[in-house]
């Protein structure tokens, strides 16, 4: 059950419709009425349709299958085609397009929480070295990359990394890891730094 907690860790790595903002992309595959079967991306996704990037021919009214990472299986019908792909339509029944909406505004909330932990002023403080729990049984030891009054980037030792959505405890603060890393983690805190507590001297 534990194990379940964590994702591996891929230390190789740094994704016409209405887009909702901000713009996220998602991986995916696809598959047509022929029974051809493909790797591709969706952008610009809203709760009704979305660009599919892929490698594929494909036609205008075509019937399509796609199961996006977070997002699950979602069919439709291609209604144009783009240099890169094309745009679906989906067709969701009543319950399943609430629960749609609802997981796209979890995704745009997080990929908010995300951009604005990018944009935040970093410092990298005096002393590095910090734990991060998951829960009571699972600590990995890491190390702060840089982090500003509202969040953290955290490098981890190990092969394994909490999922993106997780609630974690760096240190003795809880925060909510808001996206992976190359090496680890970013991570938004519960309650943000009081301004007069910010320095590099900071122990979390």
């Amino acid at each position: 059950m534990l194990s379940g907690l964590l994702v591996p860790i891929d230390r190789t790595q740094s994704g016409h419709a209405q887009p909702m903002q901000p713009e996220i992309t998602l991986n995916g595959r696809a598959m047509l009425a022929t029974g051809e079967e493909f790797a591709c991306k969706v952008r610009n996704i809203s709760v009704r349709s979305t660009e599919v990037v892929a490698r594929v021919r494909a036609e205008i009214g075509q019937v399509v299958v796609c199961y996006i990472d977070d997002l699950g299986i979602l069919p439709g019908k291609i209604a144009g085609l783009t240099s890169e792909g094309f745009v679906m339509n989906f067709s969701l029944k009543e319950r399943r397009r609430e629960r749609f909406a609802a997981q796209l505004k979890w995704q745009f909330n997080s990929a908010a929480r995300s951009a604005e932990l990018s944009r935040a002023p970093r410092i990298v403080p005096l002393d590095r070295a910090v734990e991060v729990r998951l829960g009571e049984r699972i600590i990995l030891t890491g190390t702060i990359l840089n982090f500003s009054m509202s969040g953290a980037a955290i490098g981890l030792n190990g092969s394994e990394i909490p999922f993106v959505g997780a609630r974690v405890r760096v240190g003795k603060r809880f925060a909510t890891v808001v996206r992976l890393i190359d090496t680890g983690i970013a991570v938004q805190f519960v309650e943000p730094f009081a301004a007069h507590d910010f320095d590099e001297r900071v122990r979390l």
